[in-house]
């Protein structure tokens, strides 16, 4: 059957099909560079050979470049300008087996499922508090203000050094994480920002975190003058909030 195939190609056909397969079977040679050289014979003393060696490392180059943009976009981000791509990565891995073993998975579950929320100690005892005092319940919370002691454990900042758009961006990261809000929205117009806060509870949890972001962006321990506006709805939150002056200038 194979003379019978092979007698039915033409005579260039014939010197071509052993050409191709012989330059398939051509060894590859390149010249490497004294450092290639050294981890080549680093890895040769541990029983790699050559043609392994380039084998396994176009398929890492391979399975690396083929890995969707999304998470090249990552690398990218993230990466340090002079940090090696091992190092990265060795980082990340570290970083997501830190993760899975504190349980986060646990927690984003309840999360999303329970409705839980990450409730601090003052937070909680100021709840105690107004629970006791209906009358003024939703106005303590405003005066005891939790925020600053999130913003600076987040950022690792001075608060005298943060400009408003990282407060707003930790507002953002930090309230969506413990689960008051699906989603904080954060636009900027030159000085003026605007913050959409989208929840599922009520009014009144609109109205309470309202007054308490007012009391927050009207402190006199920012370090910027801010001008502020807001409407509390029922599942949504929407304020302006315009930085009027630089208080260090």
């Amino acid at each position: 059957m194979a003379d019978d195939n092979n007698n039915d190609l033409t005579e260039d056909e014939k010197k071509e099909a052993p050409k191709e397969h012989n330059e398939k079977d051509k060894s590859i040679f390149v010249k490497v560079s004294e450092e290639t050289r050294d981890i080549i014979d680093k890895h040769k003393d541990e029983g790699m050979t050559i043609s392994s060696f380039i084998q396994d490392a176009i398929k890492m180059y391979d399975d690396y470049y083929s890995m969707s943009p999304e998470v090249h976009g990552i690398i990218t981000k993230y990466k340090q300008e002079d940090e090696s791509l091992v190092s990265f990565l060795e980082k990340a891995i570290k970083f997501y087996g830190d993760q899975k073993s504190l349980d986060r998975d646990l927690w984003v579950r309840a999360r999303d499922e329970m409705k839980m929320m990450l409730i601090g100690k003052t937070t909680f005892n100021q709840l105690i508090a107004a629970a006791e005092s209906p009358k003024d319940a939703r106005e303590k919370p405003f005066k005891k203000n939790i925020a600053f002691d999130l913003i600076l454990w987040y950022t690792g900042k001075p608060l005298k050094k943060l400009s408003p758009l990282e407060i707003m961006n930790t507002i953002q990261k930090m309230w969506v994480v413990a689960n008051y809000f699906y989603a904080v929205d954060v636009k900027q117009e030159d000085d003026e920002f605007f913050l959409l806060f989208k929840h599922r509870q009520d009014r009144r949890f609109s109205e309470y975190w309202l007054g308490y972001f007012t009391t927050l962006f009207t402190s006199e321990e920012l370090p910027f003058k801010c001008i502020v506006e807001g409407q509390a709805f029922d599942e949504t939150i929407s304020m302006s909030v315009k930085v009027a002056y630089d208080k260090k200038s």
